[in-house]
């Protein structure tokens, strides 16, 4: 039971840290640094034009996928217990 809370808080930090990738390459890039990667001049950065939807639905699918991960946790979680919820 303790390890599936454990679980359950790592992918809700992972959720956060997905929610958050995007905020922190742009904050990079506008303290001059290189967006992680992605660009590593800002005056002559050439990003192929597949690369930002590629990341979106990667951090997309990656989000829903770990929130079915939590809801069938929570749903064992209260199988567990025994107790009636709204999940």
């Amino acid at each position: 039971m303790f390890l599936l809370r454990i679980i359950v808080f790592l992918i809700l930090i992972s959720l956060v840290m997905i929610l958050a990738y995007p905020l922190l390459i742009v904050f990079d890039i506008a303290t001059g640094g290189n967006g992680f990667g992605v660009c590593e001049d800002l005056l002559t950065c050439t990003i192929p034009i597949t690369t930002g939807p590629r990341l979106l639905v990667t951090l997309i699918s990656t989000f829903f996928v770990l929130v079915f991960l939590l809801r069938i946790i929570m749903k064992l979680i209260n199988y567990l217990n025994k107790e009636d919820s709204i999940l």
